[in-house]
């Protein structure tokens, strides 16, 4: 076997080493992989949750979680079989303790010896011997189109965490979590199996906060010397949907004089630490105002502890 390695710019590379205190290899590496610029460098980095994209940003991650969901009101037996590698087996762990973890009656297999990679016929036979009647794989599934219909025909639904290339055949699994389907929806797609898992484990977590499917405006209003700058972001299951800034003078306005007023409406309204984010929106137009805003803070370090 022969590798060919493309030429790079070696200064790009010291420059890297030297301003992020990094060897030359690891330098290298991300330059090869044209990771040079200060945001991307932070996202490999950066142990921070601003950096993590959220669950729902799958297309079909309501879907999975709405059928988990159903399993687990109708007391079905949930069968996750993965893969016998170390992405494969950490996927599985990381599932079960989700699944289990709010109750639903899991099992779990992988191959062994000689068995082929993937989900097969077999395999459903094993599922349905063990009486579930919902199969997750995890680290595998994409490739396993035939098998999915077998399934099916047993009456056997699937959901397909992968995150392997997607063949000319797709599926017809309930959902489908793999970053790289071209419909996917997620904006990165080299994530492990493992991490897919954990994509579902967060989802199925946020699902049981009071959030899920809610339309949510976060609010936050900033002194900017004789002015307020009030920026609002909505989000529906913690994905994004629009954003406004708007810059307002105390007392020359009412709300619903504002922009603010009509991008609210609808929305269940957060700020975070009302305590000090609520005297701000009363001095900004009046004693009197009418805003039913929530704290986001202990939902946040609820979902998120510290």
């Amino acid at each position: 076997m022969q590798w060919n390695k493309k030429d790079i710019d070696g200064s790009l590379v010291r420059g890297l080493s030297e301003r992020f205190g990094m060897d030359l290899l690891a330098a290298s590496i991300l330059v090869r992989r044209g990771i040079t610029d200060p945001e991307s460098l932070r996202f490999f980095f950066e142990q921070d949750l601003r950096f993590l994209h959220m669950p729902f940003h799958f297309a079909e991650m309501e879907d999975a979680v709405e059928r988990i969901e159903q399993a687990r009101y109708q007391k079905e037996r949930v069968f996750v079989f993965g893969d016998r590698d170390v992405d494969g087996i950490t996927s599985i762990v990381v599932l079960y303790h989700a699944l289990t973890s709010i109750g639903l009656d899991t099992v779990w297999s992988l191959p062994t010896e000689d068995e082929p990679y993937g989900l097969t016929r077999k395999a459903v036979d094993d599922c349905l011997g063990q009486g579930a009647s919902l199969i997750i794989t995890v680290d595998c599934g994409i490739s396993n189109s035939e098998e999915v219909a077998y399934a099916a025909e047993q009456g056997v639904d699937v959901i397909i965490l992968d995150h392997h290339n997607p063949q000319d055949r797709i599926p017809d699994a309930v959902a489908i979590i793999n970053p790289k389907m071209e419909d996917s929806g997620y904006p990165f797609r080299d994530l492990s199996g493992c991490a897919v898992a954990y994509k579902v484990a967060w989802a199925l977590r946020f699902a049981r906060s009071e959030m899920y499917n809610h339309p949510i405006c976060l609010m936050n209003i900033i002194p900017a010397n004789d002015t307020f700058e009030i920026h609002a972001v909505k989000f529906m299951n913690l994905v994004e949907t629009d954003r406004i800034i708007e810059n307002i003078n105390p007392g020359m306005v009412t709300l619903e004089q504002t922009r603010l007023a009509r991008f609210l409406e609808g929305h269940e309204i957060y700020v975070y630490q009302a305590g000090t984010q609520i005297p701000m929106l009363r001095k900004l137009f009046g004693k009197q105002v009418l805003v039913q805003a929530l704290d986001a803070a202990p939902e946040i370090w609820k979902e998120f502890p510290a």
